[in-house]
């Protein structure tokens, strides 16, 4: 009698689509911060610091929202990692990922 090959056995895919959301809004929201950025360089000069001022604020906001928009991506489901991956593991996958991102734009 042989013994049949043994399929792999398939990854969860548990929480995929959410830390892809998750993912996907810490990108805007650095985005959102940078744009926002250059509208208060400009609007820094004249009769329009005051606005200026203001804009540089929400730019503090949004950073802090991407911020916890990145920690809440190390903490939501591991996509087929399974619910106890470790965090160790976690923050080097989500470190390779922005590392190839930054490099891709570089190009």
């Amino acid at each position: 009698m042989t013994a049949l090959p043994l399929a792999p056995a398939a990854l969860p895919t548990y929480g995929h689509t959410v830390r892809d959301d998750i993912d996907r809004l810490h990108a805007d929201f650095l985005d959102l911060a940078q744009r926002t950025a250059g509208l208060a360089a400009v609007l820094d000069h004249g009769d329009y610091s005051a606005a200026g001022g203001r804009i540089r604020t929400a730019v503090s906001h949004v950073w802090r929202a991407a911020e916890d928009l990145h920690t809440a991506f190390h903490q939501a489901p591991p996509r087929c990692a399974g619910p106890d991956a470790s965090m160790s593991l976690l923050c080097g996958r989500r470190m390779r990922y922005l590392a190839a991102r930054v490099a891709r734009r570089a190009e």
